[in-house]
């Protein structure tokens, strides 16, 4: 009897883990399909942190804080706004918080931290351990032998890969295996092709997942250390955190780098300023050209982050359920470059006009891309700049 009992132990927890990782996906579900999951940060673990270091103070003008949010609201309405930032002319002109939100507080923006990971392979790319051009099998060894490993890191950063795409919290097909599942690095290497890499673009979480992969590969470190040591802290941002798939698992760089709203300026800024912060080269100038160069298959797409320009009246994410966004006007400034981030969560950087604008909050279903952007330079363009 206790030999048959020692025997069906290993399979009665590996039923309860099923039973387990089954609530777990329909709980993240329930918070992914939650239209303020940006602000609900409480439950996301395990996290791993990316350390900070000391910040320098960001300066504050107040002049036009009261015109800016009254354009900003009139654009976009309020949607549950938690943070809204507007960073122009080297000091932030405006800083505004919602109802039990502040300077400290952490969000989800969905696609937003994408740009991010493009900023920490550029660091890997100037120090000569990654090419972009190179097949992914160099690091992806499992696929050696495989069509898969043809894929170029630059196609998957660029969301032409060509792999299946899953969306966020795919239900069924794959069991428990989704991405907002424990197994992350178990689905990317698993996930067949649909097409031939390179020949269109569908955005792609799983290409965010690919390219993290090879970057921890590459440099031999977990992602969040070597955020931390060549973006993160180099540039004067506070801890922040990833969320992982499991304990010491596989950091969802596709949706979940929780840090503060000046936080996100400060990334924002460092790609306006051509990759310097703080009197220092963090990222090169030519990586930061890669980066946001129109890509192949989608001129308003570079490497991880959208673009404004050449003009388009929707943006479309390919393949799947999210509809087209409408962009309605043109952007104001022609080198407008996006944090696109799900409907609402956004960042916006304009190099010419000095512009860097920043908002999380509630999903925004009637989101049109271009009216805050525009709203703001309307104001700064009235008011003198």
């Amino acid at each position: 009897m206790r030999l048959w009992i020692a025997a069906l132990l290993p399979l009665l927890a590996g039923c309860a883990a099923t039973v387990d990782e089954a609530r777990l996906l329909e709980e993240r579900r329930a918070w992914w399909a939650a239209p303020d999951h940006a602000l609900k940060v409480d439950g996301l673990r395990p996290l791993e942190r990316v350390r900070g270091g000391p910040s320098e103070a960001m300066p504050v003008a107040t002049g036009r804080a009261g015109a800016l949010l009254a354009a900003a609201q009139r654009a976009i309405g309020n949607h549950g706004t938690a943070a809204l930032l507007v960073w122009h002319g080297g000091v932030l002109q405006l800083e505004h918080y919602g109802e039990g939100f502040g300077p400290d507080m952490l969000s989800a923006p969905a696609s937003m931290p994408k740009p991010v990971l493009a900023l920490a392979v550029g660091a890997a790319v100037d120090r000569g351990l990654i090419d972009i051009d190179a097949p992914v099998s160099r690091w992806i060894t499992e696929w050696r032998g495989d069509p898969r490993g043809a894929i170029t890191l630059r196609q998957a950063m660029q969301m032409r890969s060509g792999l299946v795409k899953y969306g966020a919290a795919t239900k069924g097909g794959d069991g428990e295996a989704q991405m907002l599942g424990t197994r992350l690095e178990d689905l990317v290497l698993s996930t067949p092709l649909a097409r031939e890499p390179g020949t269109r673009f569908d955005y792609n979480n799983t290409d965010n997942a690919l390219t993290m992969l090879v970057l921890q590969r590459a440099v031999g470190q977990r992602y969040a250390k070597w955020l931390s040591r060549m973006v993160w802290q180099p540039m004067g941002g506070g801890d922040a955190f990833e969320w992982l798939d499991r304990p010491h698992g596989m950091a969802r760089t596709f949706c979940c780098l929780l840090a503060r709203p000046r936080d996100w300026v400060r990334v924002a800024r460092l790609i306006k300023d051509g990759g310097t912060a703080r009197g220092r080269q963090v990222i090169s100038k030519a990586w930061l050209a890669a980066m946001t160069a129109p890509s192949p298959t989608n001129p308003n797409y570079g490497l991880q982050i959208w673009r404004g320009s050449p003009y388009a009246p929707t943006r479309s994410y390919g393949s799947g359920a999210a509809p087209p966004l409408p962009i309605g006007e043109p952007f104001a400034a022609d080198d407008m470059l996006i944090f696109d981030g799900a409907v609402g969560q956004r960042v916006y950087i304009s190099a010419s006009r000095d512009l860097v604008i920043v908002r999380i909050g509630d999903f925004a279903a009637d989101w049109v891309d271009s009216r805050l952007p525009n709203a703001v330079l309307r104001v700064l363009d009235e008011t003198g700049g």
